[in-house]
């Protein structure tokens, strides 16, 4: 990523994050967290990586966060000082998951 786009990825998570924690109401049994964002060089393009817990309601929390899209999109509009804002996709940062399985593992190997 260039320069400029790491500038920007970093203020859409915060402007996303402020939104998501202001304006959006999730699901009560969900707890979404942005992990990462990755913008194109051209700026076209945001992919926001989250983090859901609990793990087994990823499905949900990608709807929720695909449906508040129109609103978010609007919100980052006043809030960033773009031309054009970016098309946002999402992405499920498992991170949390395998770090739960290498526990896992390394549990089962101590009790052997």
């Amino acid at each position: 990523m260039s320069q400029r786009s790491e500038q920007l990825a970093e203020i859409l998570k915060r402007e996303f994050n402020t939104f998501l924690i202001k304006d959006a109401e999730a699901p009560r049994d969900i707890f979404v967290t942005l992990t990462q964002v990755i913008m194109t060089d051209d700026l076209e393009n945001a992919l926001i990586q989250v983090s859901v817990l609990p793990v087994n309601k990823s499905g949900t929390a990608l709807e929720f966060l695909k449906k508040i899209t129109p609103s978010a999109l609007r919100y980052l509009g006043k809030h960033m000082v773009l031309r054009v804002l970016p098309r946002i996709r999402y992405q499920v940062d498992d991170f949390a998951l395998k770090h739960r399985n290498v526990e896992r593992a390394l549990e089962a190997d101590q009790l052997d």
